[in-house]
């Protein structure tokens, strides 16, 4: 590596499945296949939702906490998997679950890969205590120990021509 440069091997692309992950991929793929790098999609089940479930009476469903992740994971993976890697031809790709808060749980699967960049969206499944305390993006931004490229929707991108 000659010193004016910057190696990026790994790429992370924080994927919620919101209609915001696919332009977040998008970049996220373009990236890693011009760069030569490695994919990493990572996806976090936020234990708030699991937490408001426990508290109003989800227990009633007849699964425990672990089952209802176990579920989860496995729900997404196979969307993921049909919806994004099978169009990661030719990249090596990785597919990382956390659980927790999504932006402190991207940065410890930054941290745990040893991703080289991030790619989030700006918007995802964030709600209204998003706008009073600031999106997990803004956090992301703020405490990512790489580069992150936030990705605007499609409604902020310039028409193609």
């Amino acid at each position: 590596m000659q010193a004016d440069q910057v190696e990026i091997k790994k790429v992370m692309a924080a994927i919620d499945l919101s209609k915001y992950s696919e332009d977040t991929f998008l970049h996220a793929l373009t990236l890693a296949r011009a760069l030569g790098a490695e994919l990493i999609l990572v996806n976090v089940i936020n234990t708030r939702y699991l937490d408001s479930l426990e508290q109003y009476g989800g227990a009633g469903l007849g699964l425990d906490r672990g089952e209802i992740i176990q579920r989860t994971i496995d729900d997404r993976q196979e969307l993921i998997e049909k919806d994004y890697l099978t169009r990661a031809q030719g990249v090596d790709t990785k597919l990382v679950f956390k659980q927790g808060l999504p932006w402190e749980e991207i940065i410890h699967a930054i941290k745990e890969t040893g991703a080289d960049m991030l790619v989030v969206g700006s918007k995802g499944r964030g709600d209204v205590a998003g706008v009073l305390f600031g999106s997990a993006a803004e956090k992301l931004q703020r405490h990512a120990p790489c580069p992150v490229l936030t990705v605007r929707g499609p409604e902020h991108m310039r028409a193609a021509k």
